[in-house]
This record gives structure tokens, C-alpha cells and sequence, in this order.
């Protein structure tokens, strides 16, 4: 089964070479690798160098934008399996691994993302990793999955389809909208088909200062493609449920031991992720407060046994 990767590019140096690295260094068999570089100025052409044997193609030349050059990295493509990774952000080491084992074992799954979204600051440390219950077509026409006062998205360096349904929706990403247009073509394949849901961190997005400049143009497309969904959500012409794939323990007779394996479970019902929503949320305030009610009494107690002697080494 052969993966494509696109990145595109655009003076991101300081970033580009542990991307490159995070795809490259996937061992998978077959991979198709493509980056397109903007024309850049910055020492990326030449890191781009440096890669190039290893790269199925590449260009450095002036373009449109982010997704002009990802449309041209997906028409110079061949791969059953599709995904775009931005010039700063990483793949974890397991993820097309992951993603060519779900694709297989699941032939109806037709695009998925990751339900648990991981962040790196702008150097590479840990930031943070925040957990979804699932994606529906609903919620996205509601701004449940990114809005105005909504932090949901579905994570885009997270993303992968089959290239059947890239041909369903014209085979191209909509040059109307220079920021949002990834949460447009999330829009376009909820016509077609659920987003599976993995539960497995798939990827991570860097923080970095040169994004804060289009978060405010980013949302504000957003809004307007929300408001063409929810005329397509009245009309019934999104897919209706959601689905996750999760991984299944099975014991082995004898007690000891077992096997995991991908398990799919889907739900026809979109209200099913409000109500799943609200439990999480519930369970962890619970957890909390069940944390903060013991946490005294036990550490009086192990005082009270300890008093005031020196733990010794």
C-alpha cells in the first residue's frame, strides 16, 4: 500500500530538517515523499538538497500559497493513501505504520484523524495533549470542531485518506480560501464519508511565532465555511454518525497474556458524541475532586506514622 506525504514550504529552515527526518525516518516500505518548496530564501533549498535522493519529487520555485503547493505535490502523487505534514510539525515514529495497519485491516475506513491531539513548543519540548471522543459531520457544521468559541479542530497533520475519496471531491483543495482551506476539505468529506477517529497519537504540531499572524484570517474562514455546512447538514447532505477504531485487549485463555488489536466501533447516532462528551468531562471532574478529597487525609496520615524523623536514604 503506498503512502504519498506531501510538505510544502516556505522559509520554515529553522524547522524543515526534523520534518524531513520525521517522515524519512518512518520505515515504511513504501513511501512516496513529496516536498514543495516555495522558493525559499532562508537555507531551506539547501537543506532540500541534502534530501533530494531520498524524495520521489521536489521543486523550489515561487507559487500561490500553502495550498497551491500541496494541490501540486498531490497531482506529481501516486499513493492509495494520502496526508499532508507542514513544514514545522512531526510525525511520531509509529504513525505510518499506523496508518498503512488501519487502512488494511479496514477497507470501508475512508479518512481518519488522530483522537489524541499532541503539541511541541517552538524548540521541540512537550506542550500539551488534549483528547476528542470522536468526529461527526454535525458537530463540524456546528462549530464543534472549531469555531468561534470552539478549540476542537480536527488535527490536519493528523489526517489521512484514501486518494477514491480525494477523486470524490474534485481531487483538489479550493483556492477560495487562503487559510481554512483544510477545514473546507474536512467539510467536503463528511459529504462523502465519517472520519474514523484513532485512538493513538498520530502526530504533533509545533507552536512557533510565525502562525499568531493567521489565527484571527484562520477562524474567520472558518465561520464562513461552518455557514455554508449547515445549509448542506439541513438538506441531510453530510454523513450522518461517527466511528473510532480503538485498541482491543484479548486475553489468552490460560489468564496470562494476551493480544491487542484494532478494534472498529462505529455509532449512527451524531448526538451520541454530546452525550459521550459530556461524561469525559464529568469523569474527570469526579477524578479530580476525588484526588483532592483523599490527598489530605492521607497525608496526615502518613505524617502522623512518620512525625518528625528524617527519612533516611
Amino acid at each position: 500500500m503506498k503512502i504519498s506525504i506531501i510538505t510544502p514550504s516556505y522559509n520554515q529552515a529553522g524547522h524543515f530538517r526534523e520534518t524531513l527526518n520525521s517522515v524519512l525516518g518512518q520505515g515504511i516500505d513504501d513511501l512516496e515523499y513529496i516536498v514543495i518548496d516555495g522558493g525559499s530564501q532562508d537555507g531551506s533549498r539547501e537543506i532540500l538538497q541534502e534530501f533530494s535522493s531520498r524524495l520521489a519529487y521536489f521543486c523550489s520555485e515561487p507559487d500561490g500559497g500553502q495550498y497551491q503547493a500541496i494541490n501540486k505535490g498531490f497531482a506529481n502523487s501516486t499513493g492509495e493513501i494520502m496526508g499532508w505534514l507542514n513544514s514545522s510539525d512531526l510525525y511520531m515514529p509509529w504513525t505510518l505504520k499506523t496508518v498503512e495497519e488501519i487502512f488494511t485491516q479496514f477497507p470501508d475506513v475512508q479518512w481518519i484523524s488522530s483522537l489524541k491531539k499532541v503539541c511541541v513548543r517552538e524548540q521541540g519540548a512537550f506542550e500539551g495533549l488534549d483528547e476528542i471522543q470522536g468526529f461527526s459531520g454535525y458537530r463540524l457544521a456546528h462549530g464543534l470542531h472549531g469555531g468561534a468559541t470552539n478549540s476542537d479542530f480536527i488535527q490536519q497533520e493528523t489526517c489521512f485518506w484514501r486518494r477514491s475519496l480525494w477523486d470524490k471531491i474534485g481531487g483538489e483543495i479550493t483556492d477560495r480560501y487562503r487559510f481554512a482551506a483544510d477545514f473546507w476539505l474536512w467539510g467536503e468529506f463528511f459529504k462523502h464519508s465519517r472520519c474514523t477517529g484513532v485512538d493513538a497519537p498520530l502526530a504533533a504540531f509545533r507552536f512557533h511565532g510565525d502562525q499568531r499572524s493567521g489565527e484571527d484570517r484562520y477562524r474567520k474562514e472558518v465561520v464562513e465555511v461552518i455557514h455554508e455546512l449547515r445549509g448542506k447538514l439541513a438538506t441531510g447532505g453530510l454523513v450522518q454518525g461517527s466511528q473510532n477504531v480503538v485498541r482491543h485487549w484479548t486475553p489468552s485463555p490460560s489468564g496470562i497474556g494476551g493480544t491487542s488489536s484494532w478494534k472498529l466501533v462505529t455509532h449512527y447516532d451524531d448526538r451520541f458524541l454530546g452525550i459521550l462528551e459530556f461524561w469525559a468531562e464529568m469523569a474527570s471532574k469526579i477524578k479530580w475532586a476525588a484526588a483532592s478529597l483523599t490527598y489530605l487525609p492521607i497525608a496526615a496520615w502518613k505524617f502522623s506514622r512518620r512525625g518528625f524523623r528524617r527519612i533516611k536514604d
